[in-house]
């Protein structure tokens, strides 16, 4: 007797459909080292959380590079990357700046930015009450490699004693210098944006 086939439409056969790919079980991983980071870095276990830190830094590239190489790109990872990567950062940078390792002025501007960029989305979006579709722009990501790379140096300098003052205070003012340029071309990308929303209202 032939093997009965399957429907087509069985949501087990593409579950890509639902976001279930390689790439975004890597993300996912990114998202479940943060609470374990936290835990080490308000107990002073500098060297834990470096390392955890260097493989939640390392899944960024790795997620990305599955999802642009074997296709699986998702509508679920364009949103469960980005905000992996900003739960990740927001917490390493709030509890440095808790524990006077990074100055509290930073954390104020990286999320002023973020904060700016939501809000502008979500004012439009009611104003115009329609989608204001924003591209993602390559330097929002230098913005988060700058940002994980001074959270990687600072947890390396406190865990080991290396002597990276230097290091740490050039990744700073590149945390600084990438955080205000994504600011100002997200506000140009939120006009272009906002202009094609009334070009085409209806689209």
């Amino acid at each position: 007797m032939p093997e009965q086939q399957l429907p087509k439409g069985q949501w087990f056969l593409k579950p890509s459909r639902y976001g279930l790919t390689p790439a975004n079980g890597v993300t996912a991983v990114r998202l479940v080292l943060v609470p374990f980071i936290a835990i080490a870095l308000l107990d002073g276990r500098y060297d834990h959380a470096f390392w955890m830190t260097v493989i939640a830094g390392a899944s960024d590239a790795v997620d990305g590079y599955i999802a642009r190489a074997f296709g699986h790109k998702s509508r679920l990872g364009a949103y469960l990357d980005p905000a992996a990567d900003k739960i990740l950062i927001l917490t390493v940078f709030g509890i440095l700046t808790l524990q006077q390792h990074l100055p509290l002025w930073l954390l104020g501007l990286v999320m002023a930015r973020d904060l700016a960029i939501v809000a502008t989305v979500a004012v439009f979006t009611r104003m115009k009450k329609a989608s204001l579709r924003m591209q993602p722009l390559f330097v929002s990501k230098l913005t988060t490699f700058a940002q994980i790379g001074l959270v990687i140096a600072t947890l390396a300098d406190l865990a080991f004693g290396l002597g990276l003052g230097d290091l740490r205070v050039g990744l700073l003012w590149a945390v600084v210098v990438f955080t205000v340029a994504s600011w100002v071309a997200y506000f140009f990308e939120g006009l272009r944006a906002l202009k094609a929303v009334e070009v085409a209202p209806n689209a």
